[in-house]
């Protein structure tokens, strides 16, 4: 993957976009303070994000979001437990400590988040960069961080030792939860990415 500095700045605008967007859709679904920042859009070795993924030992959700049009890409958050039953109280407007187990209540909530965050960026992507972007029907998860993330770039490890990654930090009601975002352009359509938001290498 050869990505030039001025590439990763685009790519870095057309993050921060996308994710403000998504945010303030997440927020106004909630009713509540929630809140998704940016923090960089960067390349990393798929074989050291694997590393440090495989590290956690936290059971997590996870919705992986595809994306089909003249780029392709993919989308993965993931969320700690403690995190997801916090989410199906918020959605379900009960209490909070109400939810304890993972049940199809806090599966449909993932699956409503997957929606909203897909949603948001692609319209981002649509409007902002005149890219041709539709999300495809969300997939929830339910194991750990490691296989979720080596399930998200099983297809490019095959193509590319690197991939291009953004970090993020999610709050809900001014508590910060542990959550990876992830959104990852295929290799094979990078440069209509490049090119859809007008840079030319």
């Amino acid at each position: 993957m050869n990505i030039s500095a001025e590439h990763l700045k685009i790519l870095d605008v057309m993050s921060r976009l996308s994710i403000d967007r998504a945010s303030r859709a997440l927020s106004k679904t909630l009713k509540t303070g929630a809140k998704i920042s940016f923090s960089k859009c960067y390349v990393a070795e798929i074989g050291a994000v694997t590393e440090k993924m495989n590290e956690s030992t936290d059971e997590m959700a996870g919705v992986m979001v595809g994306f089909k049009g003249n780029v392709g890409c993919k989308l993965l958050f993931m969320i700690p437990m403690h995190g997801v039953f916090i989410l199906t109280d918020l959605y379900l407007r009960q209490p909070s400590g109400t939810t304890k187990t993972y049940d199809e209540c806090s599966e449909s909530v993932m699956q409503e988040l997957g929606n909203v965050l897909a949603a948001h960026i692609c319209n981002s992507l649509v409007s902002n960069f005149d890219a041709t972007l539709t999300p495809l029907p969300p997939v929830v998860h339910n194991d750990y961080a490691g296989v979720m993330f080596s399930n998200l770039i099983m297809e490019q490890a095959m193509m590319d030792d690197k991939l291009v990654l953004i970090d993020t930090k999610f709050e809900i009601c001014k508590t910060e939860l542990a959550c990876y975002l992830f959104l990852v352009p295929d290799v094979a359509s990078f440069d209509k990415l490049i090119d859809a938001i007008g840079v030319y290498s």
